[in-house]
């Protein structure tokens, strides 16, 4: 179990773990990379919430966590707002040029984040993390990979077992209650996110995921602003 917990920090983050595990067998620990992340975030926002400081901070968060899943959202948006075919669109998604569209969802999901992040309160960081990471578990539970190579085909499909063992990490939030509004918040924007890729380039890629999750983790987020705060 320790070996998979590692491969699935090492593979959402910089950090410098060594693992031989298996991608599938890592998915189910990917709540727990989310604690991680979001206690670092909250950790570091105890040092004050001005604007320059929340951005350093994000800085800091996207440096060695979410910088992949930016990635992938820029890359998904520039495929799906195109008018090419589902290969055109994943050629797209295989170049990684960053379009005129990419560059305006991305400059302006930074914005918002950065507004949300400077207000939310801290349990709302933490819960919004693990959430967005549980939401991408649950898109390789209802999906299936778009192409027959990348990351998709290497974590894709995952036995039920995996998301029932990643629920475990969501106990926690049981004894909160508050928190499972973001949870849901996240869960029901990254199956959104799986229907429209579904429709784009049937099924999902890496991409797609980095984009689950950065999409997840804002609508929890502002879920936690709007119907928490």
């Amino acid at each position: 179990m320790f070996k998979n917990i590692a491969g699935a920090v090492a593979f959402l983050s910089r950090i410098p773990l060594k693992s031989n595990a298996e991608p599938k067998d890592c998915v189910r620990h990917f709540p727990f990379v989310g604690y991680i992340s979001g206690g670092l975030l909250a950790v570091l926002l105890l040092a004050g919430r001005s604007l320059p400081m929340v951005a350093g901070d994000l800085f800091i968060l996207y440096f060695l966590f979410n910088a992949f899943y930016f990635d992938g959202l820029i890359d998904t948006t520039d495929a799906f707002m195109s008018q090419r075919s589902r290969e055109g669109k994943l050629r797209i998604m295989k170049l990684g040029n960053i379009g005129p569209m990419a560059l305006l969802v991305g400059t302006l999901y930074i914005i918002s984040k950065l507004h949300i992040v400077a207000v939310i309160p801290l349990w709302g960081v933490v819960a919004s993390s693990v959430s967005s990471k549980y939401a991408i578990v649950v898109a390789a539970a209802i999906s299936r990979p778009a192409k027959n190579d990348g990351l998709g085909a290497l974590i894709m499909p995952i036995k039920i077992n995996s998301l029932l063992w990643s629920s475990v990490y969501l106990v926690p939030f049981l004894f909160f209650p508050k928190s499972l509004i973001p949870l849901s918040a996240a869960i029901l924007a990254g199956i959104v996110v799986v229907w429209i890729s579904h429709k784009m380039i049937s099924g999902i890629t890496g991409d797609v995921f980095g984009a689950v999750e950065e999409i997840s983790e804002l609508f929890a987020m502002a879920a936690v602003l709007y119907w928490c705060s």
